[in-house]
């Protein structure tokens, strides 16, 4: 049983993941809308999703240090406040200017929670219960994907698109409350510098990364991208010489947490895509409007939902990295069955994989998530906690990356209509191949580190 306490800390963590999760993923809903109201082109209306990104990757692995030095409680509240801030001024948004400030800002404070929410969880929690204490934390992720569909597309539907961001305030502030309640605080603050250097190094060459890779299929894109790279070893490089870094990059001598970061990072390169094909094949193929493909959307990160809590549970009698692995040859099975898909396939097959999907990944995320925050010294869970924000990211951005490439490669610049059907299966097939790839190798990767459990 948790104390009252913990319930604190576990409920103000967890409303910070499914407030950022929901906002996330119901704010693209809102891009249509947005953009006729403030009559964006095209170039435009993308940067209100790139600027968010891009914000919350330069931030969080500065954040691991800041949670570390001025205490994680402190900084989830800073984050909040923030957070209120960026959602209360898109609403008020009067031009793109402001629009896109405010979504600058809401990245910042996405950045903020995505690591203090997961840090203080685990810095607060005795070691039997940071398990099913992390699965609620993520499985509350999935909640706030599976909702962002439905309330968000009702509210833009009855009241404006601006209702979205004023629905989300309320929970905002009941957030700062329950963190508020949190008695003491937790930080290592061993009274060292800031190391700027390192920061700059990491924010120019995440930014120049991201964004390169945003237009890889042009050639400016992928001398952006290549620089990118660079200055990202030149970071880790410079980190590993640092006495007071802000990212400790010994920490991946750990196997266990590589080997976590690194299954992470290449199941977001096989996930983060396939949504697009679920949703491409319903609606195209399959001739679904968006409200049904919606409902039937839903089920993958509804069944995540469970399989989270469950696999908080499983780790208590079995090795992390067994379930872990496990979970990803489970989704390594979905998307062999997506890799097949065809006009005359059937709706439940399409639905089997779905399920598999919810299932695999439900048993990975949560031990992962643990997996990474827990196997290194407990004054660094901080900077554990960012550096799995930055995998999530940098797997995203890459796997939408692969997508709109395997696309641009098979179909060309030409609109999704009947007669360019069979390209799309094509490029969905090639996008799912790789996804199998991808989910096998971190598969692997995750019963690699078991070798860490033998060696300590």
């Amino acid at each position: 049983m948790y104390s009252i306490e913990e319930k604190y800390i576990i409920t103000a963590g967890t409303l910070a993941t499914i407030i950022v999760a929901f906002l996330l993923n119901a704010a693209p809903v809102t891009l249509p809308s947005i953009a006729k109201a403030f009559a964006m082109n095209n170039v435009l209306q993308n940067w209100v999703d790139t600027l968010y990104l891009l914000s919350i990757a330069v931030f969080s692995i500065p954040c691991g240090k800041i949670c570390e030095k001025y205490g994680i409680k402190k900084v989830l509240k800073i984050g909040l406040i923030i957070f209120f801030i960026g959602t209360l001024g898109t609403g008020l948004s009067q031009n793109a200017i402001m629009l896109l400030l405010f979504r600058a800002t809401l990245g910042i404070a996405a950045a903020i929670l995505n690591v203090a929410s997961i840090a203080l969880i685990v810095e607060s929690m005795d070691n039997d219960k940071k398990g099913p204490a992390v699965a609620i934390a993520v499985a509350a992720v999935y909640v706030g994907i599976a909702l962002a569909p439905i309330l968000g597309g009702s509210l833009i539907f009855n009241f404006g698109w601006q209702s979205l961001f004023y629905a989300t305030l309320p929970f905002i502030i009941l957030n700062y409350y329950l963190a508020h309640k949190i008695k003491g605080e937790i930080k290592h603050d061993n009274n060292q510098g800031f190391d700027m250097r390192g920061s700059i190094l990491y924010s120019i060459g995440i930014i120049l990364f991201i964004y390169g890779f945003t237009r890889i299929l042009e050639t400016i894109g992928q001398i952006i991208t290549i620089v990118g790279i660079i200055l990202l070893v030149r970071f880790a490089l410079w980190e590993l010489r640092n006495k007071n870094p802000i990212f400790e990059m010994r920490l991946f001598k750990n196997i266990r947490f590589s080997a976590a970061n690194l299954a992470c990072l290449f199941s977001y390169f096989a996930t983060f895509m396939t949504t697009y094909v679920y949703n491409y094949h319903m609606q195209y193929i399959m001739g679904m409007d968006s409200q049904l493909a919606g409902m039937y959307l839903i089920i993958t990160p509804a069944i995540m939902v469970v399989m989270s809590v469950i696999s908080g549970e499983l780790i208590k009698k079995v090795q992390a990295e067994i379930v872990t692995g496990v979970g990803l040859l489970i989704l390594t099975v979905a998307f062999i069955i997506m890799c097949f898909l065809s006009r005359t396939t059937p709706l439940y097959v399409l639905l089997i994989a779905m399920g598999l999907h919810g299932i695999g990944y439900g048993l990975f995320s949560s031990p992962n998530t643990l997996l990474i925050t827990t196997t290194v010294p407990p004054e660094e869970s901080s900077k554990a906690s960012a550096a799995l924000s930055a995998m999530r990211l940098i797997g995203q951005t890459v796997s939408l990356g692969i997508f709109t490439t395997v696309f641009a490669i098979i179909m060309g610049n030409v609109a999704i209509v009947p007669e360019y059907y069979d390209l799309l299966l094509n490029s969905c097939h090639i996008i799912m191949i790789l996804a199998v790839i991808f989910v096998f190798i971190g598969a692997v990767i995750s019963f690699v580190g078991l070798k860490g459990t033998q060696e300590n």
